[in-house]
């Protein structure tokens, strides 16, 4: 669904327009601002779905549809409305009259666009043309966000748990996994073209009653054996019924059906034999193969072109999809033969190239149902039957295929077993072989060898140093036997599974597991102390450290997500002195590696006013010396720790942004602090703005350039390079060093005037959160006061402490003039003295009794901030 919010084509034929003289009869210049108004809004409507996004959990999905984004997320959805047009969607210039969107509103000589910015008659609007409303997204899941652009900002957002993550399982990590179908000896031979995957147009109808339909003349016959293997977490998402995708980083997806087979051994496979011994219950682990279905209506050039660079010098690169949200990198190539398979006739059957279940070595094919497969890209289909010599043993020990499938099913009965079958091809240009008979003798795997718990939960928080692992009835289900002879913590071996490399922890030694046999880990087990089989079977969970006695068991690399670990465990079998450890049973645990909200972590200070953090300026220093600068600095530690443990977190919180609006109304983001960002330890350190910036045009407004900013924060736990929790976008508002200050009289604002014209003072009070003086002079009390008031330059100084203002002590704070009027009376003035304020009245002048004004401090302090109190007062 791309827009565009001022067609391209439009104000190319502008600039051939006819010319005249431009004189405005609408106001143009406010739809012109009114359009980039909006676009300019884009940004911070983002910010705020995005602070949305991480306080519901993270991201589940995405969808735009209908001028409607919708991110989804455990808690529900988040929106994000995308207008169809923005403002002004045509402006035409003709015969010299300049219309907008069909109304005239002036005449112009020119308009004409220049990178994207639309000029009448040479000057630029400020109006970014060209611009596309689309949306964008990108998930990363190493880093575990979620990248958005919309209208070319971007917001990064967390990936929620439920997502899935994929890992292409290739035998060469790191390469790009390549689609290709010709093999020898097993082995594929990859990077060479003519080595690609096989097709051909069919001539004619096909005679075939395989698994797979036969072709009609003039269809796609494709070829193909090679599948991707993926990994998949969670385990139990349902990949198999997603909606899976290749595509590029641009253009459309590629013409192709992606099939997930379920287990690796469920589809062709190119990795030849493993062993049948061993059972990996590989649907549960989330391991799939992928293949892919080609369009049957497809033609040759399609075939030779679609999958290739518009140059056709180098293949397309594609990244899996999954339900419209990428989930890979593009590391898939699509490499097909470049001319149609002309075979005379099919290729013979080689027995060696015969797989069940990705299994080639034909001395033991595995037990159970598994796909049948051929390692040849040349070959269309195979049919395999049953050889009529072994029918009667098939009927007997439970051997039977299923030939729409193309499936064999092997019970437990046939272990050990031989059995013929009659194997036909076809290859893609129709050709059958000769039907071959081969044998095949089947092999049972130890039962119950491999068992995969539900998944356990690590939410990491700081100085968390260890994870539990609920291990159900692992050790329960041993038999006396094996319980018993587990006598040591080596019999029982933790590993990471899968080549993760990151786990929150880089390797399991024994050293950091501790075996418990209740929840609140109260009850241990100790292995490796003569540990009886029924302690044994009464293990329930697994604590397994982090950090332990000075031991730092931590991955730095470690990621969020779901990994697979494992227990194996063993028991010594065999006659007495010459036991060999066997193994019992292997367990396969998913934990889910989650990081915690902000807001379970940290918590608001005092200093919070509702969403607002409230900071007051400090550490002012005037500027010294030649060159020298002023300096102010901003405490920010707004955050505060959740639980005691982790007062040290709270300390090393970082500061990542300091937006605010200056005094031309432009947005500065980033641009407040005196040093790079993200700025070190809020908890203990204090932000120094620019103070340049801050007073911008203090000295003749008597405010400060801007007062409010948009915050930003974030904690990067110790040791995990990757785990980073983030607060969101806040308010703050910078009280200036003096506002605030409270004038009161007897705790009121209208004082008491003596027949002597005095405001009595002591009671009369400045207060500046929660510290107070009487405005007396010489009768100043209290350690947070400076030594009383100072006349400086005709102007009366008030000191509050350089420990409440954050000033050096020889620094005045504050300057301040007083103003008075009364009723019926000019030019009074009032002096300080050690009795109050006293109101001069000039001339000989009187204030009679009953008669009242107002008595006014107007400070400021020595940032040039004003700050002004008035009280009432009435004689008696």
């Amino acid at each position: 669904m791309r827009k565009k919010y001022l067609s391209a084509l439009l104000f190319g034929a502008l600039l051939f327009a006819s010319a005249g003289t431009f004189t405005s009869c609408k106001d143009y210049d406010d739809d012109i601002n009114n359009l980039q108004e909006q676009i300019n809004t884009i940004a911070s409507s983002l910010n705020d779905l995005k602070t949305k996004v991480e306080s519901m959990g993270g991201v589940k999905d995405v969808t735009f549809a209908d001028g409607v984004l919708t991110v989804t997320t455990d808690a529900g959805n988040a929106t994000y409305n995308i207008p169809d047009k923005v403002g002004i969607t045509k402006v035409e210039l003709t015969n010299g009259v300049l219309y907008v969107d069909g109304v005239e509103v002036g005449k112009a000589q020119t308009v004409e666009v220049k990178n994207g910015i639309l000029y009448i008659d040479g000057e630029a609007q400020e109006l970014n043309v060209n611009f596309d409303s689309n949306v964008i997204g990108f998930k990363n899941n190493d880093a575990g966000t979620y990248s958005l652009t919309v209208n070319n900002e971007t917001i990064q957002l967390p990936i929620a748990f439920a997502n899935v993550n994929i890992t292409l399982k290739n035998p060469n990590k790191g390469e790009d996994f390549i689609f290709t179908e010709y093999y020898e000896g097993n082995q594929a031979i990859y990077n060479n073209q003519k080595y690609g995957i096989h097709w051909a147009i069919a001539s004619k109808d096909f005679e075939w009653d395989g698994p797979k339909d036969a072709p009609k003349a003039g269809e796609m016959v494709v070829g193909q054996i090679t599948a991707a293997r993926v990994s998949v977490r969670p385990i139990n998402f349902d990949f198999k019924n997603a909606d899976l995708k290749l595509v590029p980083s641009v253009g459309e997806a590629a013409a192709v059906k992606v099939i997930a087979h379920p287990s690796q051994d469920n589809g062709p496979l190119n990795t030849g034999s493993r062993s049948a011994s061993v059972t990996y219950d590989q649907v549960k682990q989330g391991d799939y193969v992928l293949t892919l279905e080609f369009d049957k209506n497809k033609t040759a050039e399609d075939m030779i072109h679609d999958f290739a660079t518009s140059d056709n010098n180098a293949n397309i690169k594609y990244a899996l999809s999954v339900n419209g949200v990428i989930v890979t990198d593009y590391q898939f190539v699509i490499d097909t033969q470049l001319k149609a398979d002309a075979q005379p006739s099919c290729p013979d059957f080689k027995p060696e190239l015969f797989a069940i279940g990705g299994i080639t070595n034909r001395v033991s094919m595995p037990t159970g149902t598994h796909q049948m497969s051929y390692l040849d890209g040349r070959i269309y289909d195979m049919k395999v039957e049953i050889d009529d010599s072994s029918k009667s043993d098939a009927n007997v020990y439970g051997v039977s295929i299923d030939s729409k499938a193309g499936t064999i099913t092997a019970g437990d009965n046939a272990d050990g077993r031989t059995f013929k079958l009659k194997v036909t091809l076809i290859d893609v240009n129709g050709n059958k072989s000769k039907t071959s008979v081969i044998e095949v003798t089947f092999a049972k795997a130890e039962a119950g060898q491999v068992v995969t718990l539900d998944a356990s939960t690590y939410k990491v928080f700081p100085n968390s140093n260890y994870f539990v692992v609920d291990l159900q009835n692992v050790f329960e289900s041993l038999s006396d036997e094996d319980a018993i002879s587990i006598k040591h913590p080596n019999n029982v071996r933790w590993n990471i599974e899968n080549f993760d490399q990151n786990f929150v922890i880089d390797r399991f030694t024994n050293g950091e597991i501790e075996y418990y046999k209740d929840a609140a880990l109260t009850q241990n087990v100790i292995l490796d102390d003569n540990t009886t089989g029924e302690a044994v079977k009464s293990i329930k969970y697994a604590k397994i450290y982090t950090e332990k006695n000075g031991n730092d068991y931590r991955n730095s690399l470690a990621k969020v997500g779901e990994h697979l670990v494992s227990v194996t465990i063993y028991a010594p079998k065999g006659v007495p002195g010459t036991e060999v450890n066997t193994q019992v049973k292997k367990v396969n645990i998913p934990v889910h590696v989650q990081l915690p909200a902000w807001n379970e972590v940290f918590t608001t200070t005092q200093q919070w006013s509702g969403d607002t953090y409230v900071a007051r300026l400090t550490n002012l220093m005037p500027a010294s010396g030649s060159g020298a600068s002023a300096s102010v600095e901003l405490p920010m530690n707004s955050f505060a720790a959740v639980d005691n443990a982790w007062l040290t977190a709270a300390n090393n919180i970082e500061l990542t942004k300091l937006k605010y609006i200056d005094v031309n109304d432009q947005m500065n983001e980033n641009d407040a602090a005196t040093v790079a960002y993200p700025i070190q330890n809020l908890g203990t350190q204090n932000v120094s703005l620019k103070y340049d910036k801050l007073t911008d045009g203090t000295n003749t407004t008597g405010k400060l350039a801007f007062t409010e900013m948009t915050a930003a924060a974030q904690y990067t736990y110790d040791g995990y390079d990757n785990f980073i929790i983030k607060s969101g976008d806040y308010k703050v508002k910078i009280q200036s060093i003096f506002e605030g200050t409270t004038l009161t009289y007897d705790g009121g604002t209208t004082a008491v005037l003596s027949n002597d014209n005095y405001i009595d003072g002591s009671k009369l009070k400045l207060t500046l959160n929660g510290f107070s003086a009487t405005v007396q002079d010489n009768s100043v009390t209290g350690s947070f006061l400076n030594a009383g008031l100072k006349y400086q330059g005709g102007d009366k100084t008030f000191g509050f402490s350089e420990a409440l203002l954050g000033l050096p002590s020889n620094e005045s704070a504050i300057y301040f003039i007083q103003k008075v009027t009364a009723s019926g009376l000019t030019n009074l003035t009032a002096t300080i003295d050690a009795t109050g304020v006293k109101i001069n009245v000039p001339n000989g002048g009187t204030i009679n009794s009953g008669q009242g004004g107002t008595y006014t401090m107007i400070f400021t302090d020595a940032m040039g901030v004003q700050w002004t109190q008035q009280i009432t007062f009435t004689k008696k």
